[in-house]
């Protein structure tokens, strides 16, 4: 069975740690933006690759939901599953994890843009970045879509 794939493993940092002794909710988006750093390793798009051809990707919207605190020193695991590609976008829904017990902590969903730095401007996908990219989607679209994605933020009304 295909499953989401492995972007990430980090340690919460002292650094991360508000004064509830837990990790501060800002914190949490950093091994979710991490993550897409690794993914872009994976997709032919390297800090070497970024540099000789001067595309990134953007983060246009993020969506985090926070399910359980984690500590100090306390393992991290992301995974992600790409939910949507365009010439020119990703969607891509992620779990932190804690790294020992599996506990889910938090989920983030990203709308991600190809860049070409030149500009700079949304541009589509280097060709092999877009490959990588239809390879991966083509596997997680067996994968169920999380229930949550695609969903904003409101307050119920009667």
């Amino acid at each position: 069975m295909t499953e989401p794939l492995h972007l990430y493993d980090a340690v919460v940092l002292k650094d991360w740690v508000d004064f509830n002794g837990h990790m501060n909710d800002a914190a949490y988006a950093i091994p979710f933006s991490r993550s897409i750093d690794a993914l872009m390793d994976q997709i032919g798009l390297s800090e070497t690759d970024r540099k000789a051809t001067q595309h990134t990707f953007f983060t246009l919207a993020m969506q985090l939901r926070f399910h359980h605190e984690v500590k100090e020193g306390e393992p991290l695991a992301v995974t992600g599953q790409i939910l949507e590609i365009d010439a020119k976008r990703l969607r891509l829904y992620q779990w932190l994890r804690h790294g020992i017990t599996g506990t889910l902590l938090a989920t983030c969903e990203q709308l991600l843009a190809s860049i070409d730095q030149t500009g700079p401007k949304i541009s589509p996908f280097l060709p092999k970045t877009a490959e990588a990219l239809a390879q991966l989607a083509e596997t997680h679209a067996s994968l169920p879509v999380p229930a949550d994605a695609g969903q904003g933020i409101a307050l119920k009304r009667k």
